[in-house]
């Protein structure tokens, strides 16, 4: 009896010391990542959708997000493709536009200068080719060791369609869900360098500011696929709307060399980023409108799912028919593939 007394003490104290530090799955975009960002409480003034990767005031959108993505480099791309990326994409879609990206760098001591620059041209010719600029920014260097290599903070500035305004429209039953493109290509292609396997997946980060343009008149909400991947951000919407969804996994868009990574590796699809790929949700009459948009940039882009009720009493799910049988798709846990992103 005084041997379990002192095993559940040990327990206790062991169970008290976890939940006093940081742990790596908190910043996996996952279930432990929510539950600490709950307990920050700031000042938010007159500024909405703050739970939100962006908030707005009046026309103003704004977002800000860190990159410290392992490796820096992978096939297509790199940390700072990324971060241009990730920022405009947070802005877009929220149903604004694009002005402006600031730019701060952390980097080790002894970081290749010739590195540095790859970096630094990826994100100035994405600037330039998408009409967004880099108007501001800071660059601080520390000693080797105290960070890993590189680090960099974006934050956009974006303004709403006066006629549209923010992408924050009422669910409803029978409403479509759609998918961009193929899921998983951007956290395949980076643990392919990481864990040195062959693949042809590239990572699919790119901008997504011209296909929410192209949309974002016909949708309700939309939100791109980052750290937690189509789990994260389907329960997301589920949550926030109070809904349940069923989507159907034979056509949820997946490209050959995703599949066989997932089966290489025992990693969980739906948990994978995909940083150029978005989804959005649309009232069922206009979904073939919205698809033959999306089509012209991607053709992978389908049609994977409804809106199934809006919910009174219980906890919303996201519900996917297999070849057999329906799963309930979880909200991440633990460390998803960290460092994706």
């Amino acid at each position: 009896m005084m041997t379990n007394k002192i095993n559940e003490n040990k327990k206790t104290e062991n169970n008290a010391a976890n939940n006093s530090v940081v742990k790596l799955s908190e910043g996996s975009g996952g279930e432990e990542m929510e539950k600490l960002i709950s307990t920050f409480e700031f000042f938010k003034g007159d500024w909405k959708h703050h739970d939100n990767d962006s908030a707005v005031l009046d026309k103003i959108v704004f977002t800000t997000d860190s990159y410290v993505v392992t490796p820096i480099f992978f096939p297509g791309g790199n940390i700072g493709k990324l971060a241009f990326c990730g920022t405009v994409n947070d802005l877009s879609v929220m149903g604004a536009n694009p002005i402006g990206i600031s730019l701060a760098l952390i980097i080790e001591e002894g970081f290749p200068k010739e590195d540095l620059q790859k970096i630094v041209n990826t994100l100035g010719n994405l600037a330039y080719e998408n009409k967004i600029p880099i108007v501001t920014g800071d660059t601080k260097v520390v000693e080797k060791g105290k960070i890993d290599k590189i680090m960099i903070t974006t934050s956009g500035v974006g303004l709403l369609d006066e006629k549209i305004g923010a992408l924050d429209k009422k669910l409803n039953a029978g409403d479509k869900i759609i998918v961009s493109g193929t899921i998983g290509d951007h956290a395949v292609a980076l643990l392919s360098k990481r864990f040195d396997f062959e693949t042809d997946v590239n990572t699919d980060s790119k901008p997504l500011h011209l296909e929410m343009a192209g949309i974002r008149a016909l949708i309700k909400q939309a939100k791109d696929i980052t750290r937690g991947g189509l789990s994260s951000v389907l329960n997301e919407f589920c949550e926030r709307e109070n809904v349940s969804m069923m989507i159907y996994e034979e056509i949820i868009p997946v490209h050959a060399g995703v599949k066989k990574a997932v089966e290489f590796l025992g990693i969980n699809l739906y948990e994978l980023a995909s940083e150029g790929k978005l989804v959005c949700i649309c009232d069922e009459k206009k979904a073939y409108e919205v698809l033959s948009i999306l089509k012209k940039f991607n053709k992978d882009a389908q049609v994977i799912g409804e809106i199934t009720e809006c919910k009174k009493e219980g906890s919303p799910d996201v519900v996917c028919q297999t070849a057999f049988g329906k799963k309930i798709i979880h909200k991440p846990t633990g460390n998803i593939v960290p460092r994706i992103c």
